[in-house]
């Protein structure tokens, strides 16, 4: 009975861990540097950098926390529920690890310099946070697809 109590919680850290994520990150990419791109450089930099980092540490932990949730709603659900949605979603939720270092981080990297806009031209650093915009929408929509299908799975299977 305890296993089936502890897949229903999972289930729904899951659901919750995902949702929240993707609400952020809609959030960042529909509003948040859309508001600030044609800010003073200086003010846009240091915003953007204070953002990333509070966001990162958020973001990171979500993904970590929902992908686990997902996995472990899998293999605690008793055999005859067993819902192969959550090893897809909670995969693809993961996924945004490894696309965040491999894609994302050389660009965020140089504009977390601390003499980056002393290097860098303002074209630049508006260019290079308008492409770290442009990949966060792959997490964004990550993140909503992997909502919809932990959602979804949670309805179906219950």
């Amino acid at each position: 009975m305890k296993s089936i109590a502890l897949a229903d919680a999972l289930k729904l850290g899951a659901v919750g861990c995902t949702g929240l994520f993707a609400g952020n990150a809609m959030y960042i990419n529909l509003v948040d540097i859309p508001s600030k791109i044609n800010l003073d450089i200086k003010f846009l930099l240091a915003s953007w950098k204070d953002a990333f980092h509070r966001a990162k540490k958020i973001q990171g932990s979500l993904v970590v926390l929902g992908a686990a949730c997902g996995y472990g709603a899998y293999y605690f659900e008793v055999p005859s529920n067993k819902c192969k949605m959550y090893l897809i979603a909670s995969t693809a939720f993961l996924s945004l690890w490894p696309y965040t270092i491999l894609f994302m981080f050389p660009d965020i990297e140089k504009l977390c310099e601390n003499d980056c806009l002393e290097k860098r031209e303002e074209s630049w650093i508006r260019d290079k946070i308008r492409a770290w915009n442009t990949k966060h929408m792959f997490r964004t929509v990550v993140s909503i697809a992997s909502f919809g299908a932990f959602t979804f799975a949670l309805w179906v299977h219950g």
